[in-house]
């Protein structure tokens, strides 16, 4: 726990010198959502054939436990002890913008989907074919390593930016092992 609170304050510190130079860091929280028979939540963005997991950009209203939880109930769902499985920093589009992705993983209680503004479709499905849909390349890379090693709470960097109408993404820094969390989710 003292170590997450020390990554943790490491980041917001981070960040605070990110926007004494200017720049506007942003904190993106995705939510990996597994139903009983651990199937993956992937979700699909209106009029886009973008496939992804939920997720949510943090705000000044809520605090991260709140945000996952009203995140998971836009989706008419019902989240238990969400927990965190990785720290990743994605620099984004030709500027290289710096965005703090975290990312959590959560049981639901009851696996009725409602559709939330914003999404045209949702689909329970088995992690391999739940990577295959997910056609944002930083981020099926992520969660395949959350997937496969769910034990440990990850770091890296991307890059990513859209280049003629395609994600491209590279590895800056690989993943490595922040701590370790115990059993699976």
């Amino acid at each position: 726990m003292l170590r997450l609170l020390t990554l943790l304050i490491a980041l917001l510190g981070a960040q605070a010198l990110c926007a004494k130079q200017d720049v506007t860091p942003s904190t993106f929280h995705r939510l990996l959502v597994f139903n009983h028979s651990n199937e993956l939540l992937v979700v699909k963005i209106k009029d886009r054939e973008l496939w992804v997991t939920p997720g949510w950009y943090q705000d000044q209203e809520n605090t991260i436990r709140q945000g996952l939880t009203e995140l998971a109930g836009s989706y008419g769902l019902k989240i238990v002890d969400p927990s965190l499985r990785g720290v990743f920093v994605l620099l984004m589009g030709q500027q290289q913008k710096t965005s703090t992705r975290l990312i959590h993983v959560a049981i639901v209680q009851k696996p009725d989907i409602q559709l939330p503004e914003g999404i045209d479709q949702a689909r329970w499905l088995p992690v391999d074919q739940a990577l295959e849909l997910i056609n944002l390349p930083h981020i099926r890379y992520k969660i395949e390593q959350i997937t496969a090693h769910p034990d440990t709470v990850w770091g890296g960097t991307q890059k990513m930016h859209w280049e003629d109408g395609v994600n491209k993404f590279e590895v800056v820094e690989e993943f490595y092992p922040l701590f370790s969390v115990g059993a699976g989710k």
